[in-house]
């Protein structure tokens, strides 16, 4: 399996087929306003990358089941518990979200939650190729990143590739905001596609692509 199909599978990148944006080496602010800096315990520390390595492995497991309604259902619901979909639509957009009503965020958080769960269960399937490695964390300004290391069982010579999750308190648990692949963020890639498509579309335009893309029976608009 190509690099490439790892990169895509731990959670999809790409919502309209853009080349992804250049590597990352920091993770991402809150959108265009100040970012409250977390300091975290090693306690909490330990429990963030105990939490996402739960979650992780349940994905896995759940994987594993034959594919049936009620599995796709399992993990939409997986997916939900661990990944913060407001702050990722609010960070993707940028200064934008600040320019749109509770009813219009509302919409477009709906939106994106949808792409992603469409894209995420048949993409998750390949990383079952993979060995993952949990190799440690680092503090960022919002939280903790939790970094791992995915590396092919069939083809032991190739390079692993780099799976961190940036990750904030939430009540009792934490929530992934922004996923790197290779140093790539995911927050950087929606940014860069939701900016150009509402420089030459508009947001009305962002939507409709959004929503043809919901409807559409193969992967193309």
């Amino acid at each position: 399996m190509a690099r490439l199909s790892i990169i895509s599978g731990f959670l999809s990148a790409s919502l309209f087929l853009a080349a992804p944006v250049a590597a990352e080496g920091t993770s991402v602010g809150n959108g265009g306003a100040a970012v409250s800096e977390v300091r975290l315990t090693k306690a909490q520390i330990a429990q963030a990358e105990h939490f996402i390595r739960v979650k992780h492995n349940r994905v896995r497991q759940v994987l594993r089941k034959p594919d049936t309604p009620a599995r796709g259902k399992e993990l939409t619901k997986l997916l939900g518990g661990f990944l913060d979909y407001e702050r990722l639509a609010r960070l993707s957009l940028d200064k934008e979200w600040d320019e749109h009503s509770p009813r219009e965020r509302a919409h477009f958080v709906s939106l994106l939650r949808q792409l992603v769960e469409r894209h995420y269960q048949p993409n998750m399937e390949s990383t079952l190729k993979y060995k993952v490695k949990w190799v440690g964390t680092e503090p960022i300004e919002t939280g903790v990143k939790v970094k791992s290391l995915a590396r092919s069982v069939a083809k032991k010579r190739q390079p692993p590739v780099a799976i961190d999750y940036s990750m904030s308190p939430a009540g009792k648990k934490w929530k992934v905001f922004d996923i790197f692949t290779d140093d790539v963020s995911l927050v950087k890639n929606y940014k860069r596609q939701f900016r150009r498509v509402i420089r030459d579309e508009g947001w009305d335009g962002l939507l409709d692509r959004m929503e043809k893309k919901l409807n559409a029976k193969d992967e193309l608009i």
